[in-house]
């Protein structure tokens, strides 16, 4: 772990510190004390929450890095789940319910997060400029993040879409499965493809 995997930012609530990545603890705990150690005064007194991309602390971790931020005058919050997923998220404040099932040869655009409870048919097109959820199943074509949003996600109960874009990257859909899958899915960018996960 480099110390660039180790990003510190002030905000509004304090200061809070993403791990991109962690491949050891030692490591993250050096690499934490190395920033601060280089800007003690401008933490001191600051409120410190963790945000991790992958991997997680366990609470013996947290205390361990609660008596860093100790030395450096810091107090660590309580940790919240770092699989919490917030649906839309907050920078996509603007969202467009639609309570009905999209048809085919129905195109819905909108300049946010679009819901729909019900389903996407074949034939169908949605592109939103944030995340793209639909309540039901999607087969038609969705393009979330249109305006170049890599963080945009689509997720649906039942995931099969004819096409998916997310940003600027397409993905045609696997061979046809027999059966729709039990649970919903979401799709997402990882190292610039989209990969297809349980919800």
């Amino acid at each position: 772990m480099t110390n660039e995997s180790v990003i510190i930012k002030g905000t509004k609530e304090g200061i809070t510190i993403i791990l991109d990545e962690i491949s050891s603890f030692e490591d993250v705990k050096k690499a934490i004390y190395e920033k601060l150690q280089r800007s003690r005064n401008f933490f001191s007194g600051g409120k410190v929450s963790i945000k991790i991309k992958n991997g997680f602390l366990s609470k013996d971790e947290y205390d361990k890095l609660q008596h860093i931020f100790t030395d450096f005058g810091m107090s660590l919050q309580e940790a919240s789940s770092p699989k919490t997923l917030i649906f839309p998220k907050p920078n996509r404040n603007r969202v467009l319910l639609l309570k009905k099932t999209v048809r085919s040869g129905q195109k819905i655009t909108y300049k946010g997060t679009i819901v729909i409870l019900g389903d996407a048919n074949p034939g169908s097109e949605i592109v939103a400029a944030g995340d793209i959820l639909v309540m039901g199943t999607l087969r038609g074509m969705a393009h979330a993040g249109a305006q170049g949003d890599t963080t945009a996600i689509v997720a649906a109960f039942a995931l099969k879409p004819t096409q998916l874009r997310i940003a600027e990257v397409i993905s045609r859909p696997p061979e046809e499965k027999e059966n729709l899958p039990s649970f919903p899915e979401i799709a997402r960018l990882k190292d610039n493809v989209i990969v297809i996960e349980p919800l």
